[in-house]
This record gives structure tokens, sequence and C-alpha cells, in this order.
């Protein structure tokens, strides 16, 4: 049984490592012998997990199903084996983390002392936009804004993220915004996702508007929203807890509180529900206290 389990924790570790000798390496072991741990597991199942060649090697399909079944065995195999040991309490293991990039900011000084009390923790963290596809990229839990839960992969609602409107200080000094056609006489600073054309949809407690803005400034981050507002290029939505800075040093303040953009959720989502290992439940709880310290603080 034990040799088994060093198998296909071999073949979990060539899988990742993208090459026999890399896997070596990684292991402490002759890359001969992870040769003949691999072909002993492929002969035992009766599958072939990786095609290699002197020069490469791929997974099979089988070898990518058996891989993407095996990771979370395992991991909760070891996950188990941590639990039953209570002189260890410190966070053991690698997470790979996907967070928005605006967002993830502001949890990144936070995700860094968790790794700095738990030297045995080792983050990965991808701030990026782009919906990443979990399991293939092996990614542990991802963070994602949305009008609605994820339909692929099991999700826990974190927070509700409010999106008012921003200006620059100066601007409304210059020209109070009370109305939705003062709003839209002025320039706008937008993301760069959406078509140049569209409305601007707003919402408030008694209708939904779609209104015609003059777009001149497109960015595909927030960070770049941000300062484009700042600078007084325009008028534009900023979500709460990235302006949080900018309100309480008067770089920015808020116009037409009465309406906003569409609310977005941000959920937490893993690629398999029925194992959430306890340094993946641990992330989760550093990312909820600063939402809950953020989301207060910005209203």
């Amino acid at each position: 049984m034990n040799n088994k389990l060093n198998a296909i924790n071999t073949f979990i570790r060539v899988a990742q490592a993208g090459s026999f000798s890399a896997a070596a390496r990684l292991c402490g072991m002759k890359q001969s012998a992870v040769s003949q741990q691999i072909a002993a597991l492929e002969e035992e199942l009766g599958i072939v997990l990786l095609h290699r060649t002197t020069r490469a090697m791929k997974l099979t399909e089988q070898g990518e199903r058996y891989l993407q079944q095996m990771q979370p065995l395992l991991a909760a195999m070891q996950e188990v084996e941590s639990q039953l040991r209570p002189a260890q309490q410190a966070l053991h293991g690698s997470v790979h983390i996907q967070l928005p990039s605006g967002l993830g900011q502001r949890f990144l000084p936070h995700l860094l002392a968790l790794q700095t009390a738990n030297p045995e923790l080792h983050l990965t963290i991808a701030l990026d936009d782009r919906v990443a596809e979990l399991v293939s990229e092996g990614v542990d839990i991802a963070l994602r804004l949305s009008e609605r839960p994820p339909e692929m992969f099991p999700a826990r609602l974190l927070a509700r993220i409010e999106t008012p409107l921003f200006a620059a200080p100066e601007r409304v000094r210059a020209t109070p915004i009370t109305t939705l056609a003062e709003l839209a006489a002025h320039p706008h600073v937008r993301f760069s996702g959406i078509d140049k054309e569209a409305p601007l949809r707003l919402i408030s407690h008694q209708e939904s508007v779609a209104l015609a803005v003059n777009t001149v400034f497109r960015a595909n981050s927030s960070e770049g929203l941000l300062q484009a507002l700042q600078a007084n290029i325009g008028v534009g939505g900023m979500q709460l807890p990235l302006v949080h800075e900018a309100l309480q040093s008067g770089t920015l303040v808020r116009i037409l509180p009465q309406y906003r953009l569409p609310d977005r959720f941000l959920y937490a989502v893993f690629p398999d529900a029925r194992f959430i290992s306890l340094r993946v439940r641990r992330v989760v709880e550093v990312i909820e206290q600063v939402l809950v310290d953020l989301i207060p603080a910005a209203d």
C-alpha cells in the first residue's frame, strides 16, 4: 500500500514538474527510480499514464483523469494526518490562489503575513482578472466577482460589492453633479472590457437606468481606473473597497449617492467541495476579515 502511495505521489510530481528529471530533483530520487515507480504504477493500473520520449513527456487522456482524481484524495489524506497531530498547529503545504487584480492588492499584505506566521505554508498568488481553469492550472481557491454564482464549480459567497460613482473633488467644486443629465455631460472613465459605446447601467432603490455617456478613458485594471479618476480625467464607478484610502485622503468624493452601478458579488470558488484543506480555509478566513474591515469603513 505504501509503495503504491509513493508511486502515486511521484506520478503527481512528474505531472506537475513536466519532466522525470525535474521530478527526480524535487523528490530527491534518481531519475531511474522515478521511471520505475511510474512504470510499476502503470502496470498495476493496466493503463498508460504518460507518453514519454527522450525529449519530452505528456499526460495521456487517462493520465489527465487520474491526476485530477488523485490530487484531492492525497491532499485529504495529508490533511487528516496533520490534524491528528495536536502539537502541529502551524499551517503547512502549498496553496495556489487567484485574486482579482484590484481587490487582490488589498488582500496581499494580509496573506503575506499569514505565510510569515506559518513558514511551512507556501502561497502562489496570481493577481489576474482572467477566469482561470481551476483544475488544469492547479488553483486551490479563486476569488471571482460576478452578478451571479459560478455555474461550473462550488462557490461560497463572501460579500456584496457596491460600485458607486466617484469624481475628483476639484471637478465637483467647479461643476456640481446633482442629476443624471449633469452626470452624462461629464467625460467618463470605464473598464475596457465594456464596449465603448455601451450605455452606463445604474440602479437606485426606485429604478434601473441606462445612460448614454462619453467614455474618454478605458483601462483593464482597477488601479488604472482609480488613478484616472484621481487625475480628474473624468467620472466613473469604482468598487467601494478599492476607494477606501482615496476617500480618507480626500482625493475622491462620491457623486449622485442615490445611484450606483449594478452590485456584484465576491465568491470564493473551489475546484472540489468534497475536501477543502485547513490551509485553504484559513486563507478564506483572512480574506473575510479584510472585507469586514474594508467595506464598512468605505461606506
